[in-house]
């Protein structure tokens, strides 16, 4: 079973999720500047749909019969993203929580493709990658791109 492409494509999307969502909370907690309302309301509301996102995949994984990464040291090794710290400005966060989500995107076209034979896994991995497709666009539309 530890070879099963949905147990490998949803514990890797809790791992990036997870990561990305301290992340989102570090730039909730930390962001400053003149846009300060905006941008932390922004980054608030991230960490919420992703922490809601990682429990749906982690119960699935559930269905499944297997268990999902929930060792913070496993998921930071499994996401392979980098920790936020200070300093950093707004825009920064911006810039660094668009590429997290171009990461994200770009995994779940792939893990589309691997869970064909799963379709629950597959549908749930093309919805969420709605979600972060969205958000990737509100950022770059922050950022004037």
């Amino acid at each position: 079973m530890k070879n099963n492409p949905s147990l490998t494509a949803l514990n890797h999307l809790i791992a990036l999720y997870t990561v990305t969502a301290q992340n989102a909370r570090f730039c909730h907690w930390n962001v400053v500047g003149p846009h300060f309302e905006d941008d932390h309301e922004f980054f608030g509301d991230i960490y919420s749909e992703l922490s809601d996102e990682t429990d749906l995949f982690a119960e699935r994984i559930r269905a499944l019969r297997m268990n999902p990464l929930s060792a913070i040291s496993d998921l930071l090794g499994e996401a392979q993203l980098i920790e936020y710290a200070l300093p950093m400005t707004a825009r920064n966060m911006q810039k660094n929580m668009l590429a997290d989500y171009e990461k994200i995107s770009a995994k779940m076209t792939q893990f589309a493709e691997t869970t064909a034979n799963d379709a629950v896994t597959q549908d749930i991995i093309v919805g969420s990658q709605r979600q972060i497709d969205k958000r990737a666009w509100m950022l770059r539309s922050m950022l004037g791109e």
